[in-house]
């Protein structure tokens, strides 16, 4: 067996990749509900630079938020690639390339939400847009900022799909976990697929993604923070790929 005085637990690991899901966790509705999703109102410029103006405050706290989940994610991507590699080193960097690739794309869905505040700020050369221009390019950007979320909400599920699979062959995590994870990947995949073909249905899908998703990604974190993994199993597994935490 490792001698894991000279190196890294893999326990230590696991439970440090829950306590990351937990800030997830935490500052998930800041970034996305109170600071984004709150202000937006479809079809209507007015009342969502209204609702924008009223909560401009919470809307950059949540810009906030989301820069602090992106900067958690890849450290999370990397970090479950090392506990996972003992498993299937492809898929294991598959899912984190999956998952920095979100993170990535999240990154850039910032800048579609920046031009918002920038129209609002009342800056010298905006004089040439009407008031009603200015408000549908607002309602635009935010738009678009809310579409790029279900793009990358489809990446998540593809990564969670993958790790899922992973958690399940390990040996290191209870079996029930991985089909946990695979559940809330199709719920990822049916708001992101379901958005692009029956766009009408978008709140159901929302509420779909919360009771399906949700609780699989929680169960998962609790685990993390509880009992971390199997070290023992772990260190067969890693063993028996030629690996360990830090290889």
């Amino acid at each position: 067996m490792t001698n894991l005085s000279t190196e890294t637990s893999p326990r230590v690991y696991a439970r440090i990749v829950g306590v990351f899901y937990l800030l997830i966790f935490f500052l998930g509705p800041f970034a996305f509900f109170m600071g984004r999703t709150s202000v937006v109102v479809p079809g209507d410029p007015a009342a969502t630079i209204n609702a924008l103006m009223a909560s401009e405050s919470m809307f950059r706290f949540g810009m906030v938020a989301e820069t602090l989940i992106v900067l958690i994610e890849i450290v999370v991507s990397a970090m479950l690639y090392v506990l996972l590699k003992p498993v299937s080193q492809p898929l294991a960097l598959a899912s984190a390339l999956a998952r920095f690739a979100q993170s990535v794309l999240q990154a850039v869905n910032l800048l579609t939400a920046v031009p918002a505040l920038l129209l609002l700020g009342g800056t010298s050369y905006l004089a040439t847009f009407e008031p009603d221009q200015l408000h549908a390019l607002v309602l635009l950007f935010m738009e678009v900022n809310a579409f790029v979320i279900i793009i990358w909400g489809l990446i998540f599920g593809f990564h969670l799909l993958l790790l899922g699979y992973l958690v399940y062959r390990s040996g290191f995590f209870p079996r029930i976990l991985g089909i946990l994870l695979l559940i809330a990947s199709l719920g990822y995949f049916a708001q992101s697929y379901g958005h692009l073909l029956v766009p009408q249905y978008d709140d159901l899908l929302a509420t779909v993604v919360i009771a399906v998703a949700v609780p699989g990604e929680l169960v998962f974190t609790v685990w993390l923070l509880w009992k971390g993994l199997d070290a023992e199993r772990w260190q067969e597994r890693a063993h028996e790929s030629g690996r360990s935490i830090g290889a």
